[in-house]
């Protein structure tokens, strides 16, 4: 995937972090940082990355000068006093020393840093973050500015507060950090927290102290838009949120068009700010996961902010704009991945049938052509690939990523399906307790995985409240309180696609029309290919209570066959109990057994014990 970023240097951009006298008592930053330079006025050097550029005294002096400045016209003869505060010097010395910065910095991504306002003097352009002396502390106490810290930092990005309540630019508030978030999401030296969780706790007026104890956090980022006319002025800083304590801050004056920018320059400021080590493939994926276009970057943004509320009309407006992205610039890795999922939900959840899944499947493929780590395509592709008869292969997939991707909470989070679906229950927990690990607030499908098991008690207690549906039901009527059941379901709205038909042939046999509820399960299970190999699961217990044991047999064993098996349920399963009288119950129980071996042996083979440790 090529990539182009948009020059910093163009005239509708103009970036200044505020000054030392913006922060009281913390005098001059203890870097500055820009592209992929780091400015230490301390030490009086220029770094790229790991090499030292020299500058010569006067040529650092004009840099530094200018980098404080940044956003600010520098007038030619308020550069040569402070320069050169003793003598008289011709205005060609001050010229000389533009010159050889230019090609200093000539290497670095990002065009132009310095624009010549011709007559009059220079303007750095480019977005400056500033480095205060307590980042160090922060990330890892006694570390130097050039020493990075071999541990982990724990990151949150809040939405950003749009000022004036601006609805032309409402869609940025919660899509930018959200994009932040994703593109920081594949560095091992940070764990990124859901923007689920920081919306939630950036409700009201949030105290970073009391965000870092609910989220569990070290960095936490957070700013504000306002739109002045074409032009946004955007606000970011970066805060130890345990303390308290700003480490960084960014601004800048850029148009609509420059948002590539914004969100690149964060990123890469981000990085600096807490001198996180990048591999190669790291830095390779930063650099390439940018789109090419800003009309593709706004509509992807847009579409960002449409699907946080997933309803059925918003996810279908979300596919359209991501199409419309993609139209504009067709290498943009993340928009396919997220088109995917797109599709796979108005599939699943509408009516939109096989060619919507045809259409998911391209999608995600297309994502792993241009982008094969990309950590938000393997973390929305194992729904996809799991319910499409391919757990194992999943299982398999996400425990490669995690050698790259030690510290995404969404990649174990998404073994917990994996290797459930696989009938490894054991390894299922091992993978939510370790995503718990990472972020004590991600939320798993670990209840499913306690209900096959038959504990109940933690099937409810890892039941997620906002999403209950069916498995707080039946284990009501499993354990002897069918009204209670009925009331709760009574109550209750049913989700789209095949839930409805579990929900309403539970809801008929608590009423005890068994009749009705075998004829509703049976229509259900006739439907191919299944949306969700979960849900026919559940629709063959009740299969099986019902009466109709034979069918639900068959049923395992052909479900199994599909890619979903799991012969602790098959054997101890309340419901499924009386199919261990059928004369061909053991066969299926032995291919049950059998594909589960396959599948224990697949996740040894891929590491697994290692990666779950």
């Amino acid at each position: 995937m090529k990539s182009q970023r948009m020059s910093p240097g163009s005239p509708t951009q103009a970036a200044a972090a505020p000054g030392p006298e913006d922060r009281p008592g913390a005098g001059e930053p203890q870097a500055y940082a820009f592209g992929p330079f780091r400015l230490v006025p301390a030490e009086r050097i220029l770094r790229r990355g790991g090499e030292v550029l020299p500058l010569p005294p006067k040529a650092f002096e004009t840099l530094l000068l200018l980098v404080r400045n940044a956003g600010h016209l520098m007038r030619k003869d308020a550069l040569m006093t402070a320069l050169w505060p003793d003598s008289f010097v011709e205005e060609v010395s001050l010229a000389s020393k533009v010159s050889l910065l230019r090609k200093a910095l000539a290497h670095g991504a990002g065009g132009s840093y310095i624009q010549t306002v011709p007559k009059v003097g220079y303007r750095f352009v480019a977005p400056v973050t500033r480095i205060w002396a307590s980042a160090a502390a922060a990330v890892s106490p006694g570390a130097g500015v050039e020493a990075p810290a071999e541990r982990t930092v724990r990151f949150i990005a809040l939405p950003f507060a749009i000022l004036n309540g601006d609805e032309r630019i409402a869609f940025l508030g919660h899509s930018l950090p959200e994009a932040i978030s994703a593109a920081l999401a594949g560095l091992r030296a940070l764990t990124v927290r859901s923007s689920l969780l920081a919306a939630r706790l950036a409700e009201g007026q949030p105290d970073p102290r009391q965000i870092a104890r609910e989220a569990d956090v070290d960095m936490l980022l957070a700013g504000t838009i306002l739109a002045e006319g074409e032009q946004l002025r955007i606000t970011a800083e970066i805060t130890h949120a345990p303390t308290g304590t700003l480490v960084g801050s960014y601004s800048c004056r850029t148009g609509r068009g420059n948002l590539i920018e914004v969100q690149d320059s964060l990123v890469r400021g981000i990085v600096d700010l807490l001198m996180l080590r990048l591999t190669e493939r790291e830095q390779r994926v930063l650099a390439h996961n940018v789109p090419t276009s800003a009309r593709a970057f706004e509509f992807y943004l847009r579409a960002n902010h449409v699907q946080f509320q997933r309803t059925y009309q918003n996810v279908a407006m979300a596919r359209d704009l991501y199409r419309e992205c993609l139209d504009e610039d067709p290498d943009y890795a993340p928009a396919w991945a997220r088109l995917g999922r797109c599709y796979r939900f108005l599939e699943k959840f509408g009516q939109e049938g096989p060619p919507s899944l045809e259409l998911a499947k391209w999608a995600f493929h297309r994502a792993f052509a241009l982008s094969p780590d990309l950590p938000i395509a393997h973390n929305l592709y194992t729904q996809f690939e799991a319910d499409s008869g391919h757990a194992q292969e999943a299982m398999v997939r996400l425990l490669g990523q995690a050698d790259k991707h030690p510290n995404d909470p969404e990649l174990f989070s998404g073994l917990v399906q994996a290797c459930r679906y696989c009938g490894l229950l054991d390894a299922s927990l091992r993978a939510h307790r370790h995503a718990r690990r990472l972020d004590s607030r991600i939320v798993t499908s670990v209840a499913h995985t306690f209900f096959l098991l038959g504990d109940f008690e933690q099937t409810l207690e890892w039941y997620p409240p906002g999403s209950r549906f069916y498995l707080d039901l039946v284990v009501l009527a499993e354990t002897g309180r069918e009204a209670e059941a009925l009331d709760l379901l009574n109550h209750r709205s049913s989700p789209g696609g095949q839930f409805p038909a579990m929900i309403d042939s539970l809801r008929f046999f608590l009423q005890g029309d068994i009749a009705r509820s075998l004829g509703i399960v049976r229509t259900a299970l006739a439907v191919e290919p299944t949306s969700d190999p979960e849900c026919t699961f559940y629709l063959i217990r009740q299969l099986a209570r019902d009466g109709a044991e034979a069918d639900a047999l068959k049923a395992i064993r052909d479900l199994a066959e599909g890619g979903f098996f799991c012969s602790n349920a098959l054997r101890h399963d309340p419901w499924l109990r009386p199919l261990s009288q059928l004369r061909n119950f053991p066969e299926v129980l032995d291919a049950v057994v059998k594909r589960e071996e396959q599948a224990r042996a697949a996740f040894d083979a891929a590491g697994g014990n290692r990666a779950l440790a």
